[in-house]
């Protein structure tokens, strides 16, 4: 059987995600699996629509198995995304992953993932980056250029760049898994909307705050529109004035001192600008502007805040330690192997049954399950805490 995965955020699932599974049928798939994030997403923010409703939508437009990335790592930079969701692909029995790039150049994307993964490349970038060079992102990309001309224009592309993530990973995982690169139709990430039948998921995510669901018709598959108008009509969507709320509370009544065991933050003084940021921020906007800085990027410094927010600490286990399935049919549940990278993981549509695992699984599922009882928290419509572990499955 010939299984293909995906890693996305689907936040929201559109066409171009359709078209991208589509293809993928159409180059001999048997079965289609996709690890997706969860409740929150790698910008630092909340997913705007629940994970369980962009599975179905994902299911509902061809894709066979949808796994959820564990938020230690849909939350993380792009290397650890990637590497989370590389592994668990591999443990639901995916011999290829299947990504869009600017420049779908699969030799050179590769020559330029193993310049960055050589050993003495990284001890350049990180005695650069120690001096006070810049940000790590902008350093990366001139070193690589002197190395290989056109590496810089190549990351400049997010979605290259999270290729490139993929590739790397592959390679630091050991697995024998093949890439599928191709280019990414419609518009750009993060461009704004325009005329096309196939918009960014940030433009997406823009209309429906100004003009609600139904203005998303154009830029989705037939069977999605119905889930996102019922979510809405429920109340069932992030509410960012909410989580605002939510997220400064949390950081004002911490403990300063356990910000020096977030992911990222040690050694650096992150851990103390954060806690000065959050003392005196009335928004998530004035936190992410008080924030601020040359040598790092916005996003980094809103997964720093979200990592906070959701209790993820530096001594999480590298790879996620469990493969949980949010919904699939009959191909996509069909021989999932639960090992990768000579790892052996277990596998669970019951986030509760995870939760009583004891060691790394228990910890991160518990995780988990408070990320998803703050997401709930912070809808148009509040859910109890306990949704996270009321969700069903989804069987077609």
């Amino acid at each position: 059987m010939r299984r293909i995965g995906i890693i996305a955020e689907y936040n929201p699932f559109h066409s171009g995600h359709a078209a991208q599974i589509a293809l993928l049928r159409q180059m001999g798939a048997d079965s289609i699996a996709v690890v997706m994030s969860g409740s929150y997403v790698q910008r630092g923010s909340p997913a705007l629509f629940s994970k369980f409703l962009r599975a179905r939508a994902a299911l509902a437009a061809g894709a066979d198995l949808v796994a959820e990335l564990p938020v230690p790592w849909a939350a993380a930079e792009a290397d650890r995304f990637a590497e989370g969701g590389v592994f668990l692909l591999a443990a639901a029995g995916c011999e290829e992953i299947c990504f869009g790039a600017e420049q779908a150049d699969l030799d050179r994307l590769w020559q330029l993932a193993r310049l960055l993964e050589d050993p003495a490349f990284d001890a350049a970038l990180t005695a650069r980056h120690t001096a006070g060079g810049g940000s790590l992102a902008a350093l990366r990309a001139r070193l690589a250029e002197q190395e290989l001309p056109g590496a810089a224009a190549l990351l400049a592309g997010p979605n290259n760049a999270l290729g490139i993530a993929y590739l790397r990973a592959i390679d630091r995982l050991g697995l024998k898994m093949r890439a599928i690169a191709i280019p990414r139709v419609g518009a750009a990430h993060d461009a704004p909307l325009t005329d096309g039948k196939i918009a960014s998921a940030s433009a997406l995510r823009a209309l429906f705050y100004e003009q609600g669901a139904a203005a998303l018709a154009p830029y989705l598959p037939e069977s999605a529109l119905p889930l996102y108008l019922a979510a809405e009509q429920e109340g069932a969507v992030a509410d960012f004035d909410a989580f605002s709320l939510s997220l400064l509370t949390l950081l004002r009544a911490a403990d300063p001192a356990d910000f020096t065991a977030l992911p990222g933050a040690g050694g650096e003084g992150l851990d103390r600008l954060l806690a000065k940021a959050a003392a005196r921020a009335g928004s998530t906007k004035q936190l992410y502007d008080l924030l601020k800085s040359k040598r790092y990027t916005h996003a980094r410094l809103r997964r720093l805040a979200l990592a906070a927010y959701l209790g993820l600490r530096e001594d999480l286990p590298r790879l996620p330690p469990y493969l949980r399935l949010l919904g699939g049919n009959d191909a996509g549940l069909r021989e999932i192997p639960g090992r990768a990278a000579g790892a052996e993981i277990p596998v669970s549509q019951s986030l509760a049954k995870l939760c009583r695992l004891g060691g790394e699984a228990e910890r991160v599922a518990r995780l988990e399950a408070r990320a998803g009882a703050l997401w709930n928290l912070c809808l148009r419509a509040p859910r109890a805490a306990s949704a996270e572990f009321t969700e069903k499955f989804i069987r077609l």
